[in-house]
């Protein structure tokens, strides 16, 4: 019988950014964090959406970028510098509900801002949160956390390496 991948040994360090994980990490291995998941063309693979969708050993180690889980409460990563622009439909219920931060700009709707975050957005460091969460737009809505626009939006503002 040949042998298995579970019969390889397990480096010390992620192949995909061999740099030792965050602190107090030490146990923490690919398959525990937000970015993995199991996907791909044909035959499912695990998959890490951070670097790409690079195939990976769900028993590696933690890469500096784990990240056990996201809460967009107090992340707003995709409502501050990532993004410019979160554009509505006019039949969204975000329109009638808040008319007052809803802009129509180039012929659409978007949702006001205030200098580089949404004007919905309030809060600081780590107590970001959305004043219309239970409101928000279908984008909003629809934008998967823990998803590629989610790990590229923690990216850009520095919440994810």
């Amino acid at each position: 019988m040949p042998p298995s991948w579970r019969d390889t040994p397990v480096p010390a360090l992620n192949p995909l950014w061999p740099e030792p994980g965050p602190a107090g990490s030490a146990a923490a291995r690919c398959a525990g964090c937000v970015w993995h998941f199991v996907g791909g063309r044909g035959k499912a693979v695990d998959r890490c959406r951070r670097h790409r969708s690079e195939p990976v050993d769900a028993r590696w180690p933690a890469c500096p970028a784990f990240t056990a889980a996201v809460d967009c409460l107090t992340c707003g990563a995709c409502c501050r510098e990532a993004y410019h622009s979160v554009e509505v439909g006019p039949r969204d219920p975000f329109v009638r509900l808040h008319p007052d931060r809803v802009n129509p700009k180039d012929g659409r709707l978007e949702v006001t801002r205030r200098g580089e975050r949404c004007a919905c957005l309030a809060g600081g460091p780590g107590d970001y949160h959305c004043v219309v969460y239970l409101d928000r737009p279908r984008t909003c809505r629809d934008f998967p956390a823990g998803g590629q626009s989610c790990v590229e939006a923690r990216r850009r503002v520095g919440l994810t390496p």
